[in-house]
């Protein structure tokens, strides 16, 4: 699946001969200027590293991931100029104009109505959505915390680069372009500090969901995390060394990636009242939705706009062609964890998921 892969690996797959036109961060800055289109799509953290764009023109990103939109683009022939450039453009000041402010983050713990959320806000022409934005994934990550060696510093430079990957990212390339709303990976809770350093100003949506269910359906498919077992980046992940995560069974060691993730969500919660929390439990119910909006994101759409996002509700997120009529998981999903498991799941992370159920900041507090 791509969007367990490297991206820069990806987008070399899908665009070959990228990183044969390479560009001066004078030469990219001139380009940016010309070609409204043009977006990053990745960043290789590797040597010097590296900045990937490419012109997706006025391309509505309405698949359920960032990645999909470029993969749709690359297949049909829609991609316009293509370049990488040094990490050093990022530094500039004067970098772009032409971007729209984000009106919300959306943070989850994975397979937790996330895509739903972002699919419904994706509806509305008068928002771009970007659905885990390969730059945002991991590569950015990897650079300024030196491969995962230390937290990222939150110093001028650093800032500075991720608010401009984030602007570059959310151009305001549609005349309609009204908000933008922006989506991470599932692991990039743990950078939660350093993002809200950089945009202190925009609403926060943290959405969870029991862990033994997200597990059950993690292990039916992927997810990139997995990559880190034994790595370095798992201590990041897990609070855990390499060691300990390299004799992990994948339930054990997902279940200590959730709790992490918890208790940093509860510690930002602790310091920022412009955080919310939501439950997948809540979520899924649509007669909640404007509720959701509204608190979560100070978002207040007129009747019409409303339901037009409202209407994902009807559809399985995951399919782009709304072919597929969502249906709810299955109450016996857990099953497919054994019992050791679900116990062991439950030891790491009961306490966790329990203490964001009663918060204040719950959107809608249980327990």
């Amino acid at each position: 699946m791509l969007y367990a892969l490297p991206d820069h690996d990806v987008m070399e797959n899908l665009m070959p001969g990228i990183r044969d036109q390479h560009l001066s961060a004078d030469e990219a800055l001139a380009r940016l200027r010309a070609v409204p289109g043009l977006v990053p799509v990745a960043i290789n953290p590797e040597g010097e590293g590296m900045l990937y764009f490419a012109d997706i023109g006025d391309v509505p990103l309405v698949e359920w991931k960032y990645i999909y939109t470029i993969e749709r683009l690359a297949k049909e022939g829609g991609i316009g100029e293509m370049f990488t450039t040094g990490l050093d453009l990022l530094e500039r000041d004067d970098l772009i104009t032409d971007s729209l402010v984000p009106q919300g983050f959306l943070f989850h713990v994975s397979r937790c109505g996330s895509t739903l959320l972002t699919k419904s806000l994706a509806r509305s022409p008068k928002n771009v959505c970007i659905n885990q934005g390969g730059p945002l994934q991991e590569g950015f990550w990897a650079v300024v915390t030196d491969h995962w060696q230390h937290q990222p510093e939150v110093n001028e430079r650093n800032i500075r680069m991720f608010r401009n990957v984030v602007f570059l990212m959310s151009r305001r390339r549609r005349p309609e372009y009204e908000r933008c709303f922006i989506k991470f990976i599932s692991w990039n809770v743990i950078f939660m500090d350093f993002i809200r350093a950089a945009f202190p100003e925009v609403p926060i949506v943290y959405l969870y969901r029991d862990p033994a269910e997200v597990i059950a359906t993690v292990l039916q498919e992927t997810t990139a995390v997995l990559r880190a077992k034994g790595k370095l980046q798992s201590t990041m992940l897990t609070g855990k060394t390499p060691e300990e995560t390299g004799v992990m069974n994948d339930a054990e060691y997902l279940a200590w990636c959730y709790a992490q993730y918890f208790r940093i969500a509860r510690a930002v919660c602790a310091e920022d009242g412009n955080l919310s929390l939501l439950n997948y439990s809540s979520l899924k119910h649509q007669e909640l939705y404007e509720d959701i909006l509204d608190r979560g994101f100070n978002l207040r759409p007129d009747p019409e706009e409303l339901e037009l996002m409202r209407s994902q509700y009807r559809f399985y997120s995951k399919d782009d062609s709304d072919k597929t009529i969502f249906k709810p998981d299955s109450e016996t999903l857990t099953e497919a964890l054994s019992q050791k498991d679900r116990e062991l799941v439950a030891q790491i992370c009961q306490e966790g998921i329990s203490r964001l159920n009663s918060s204040p900041q719950n959107l809608f507090p249980a327990g």
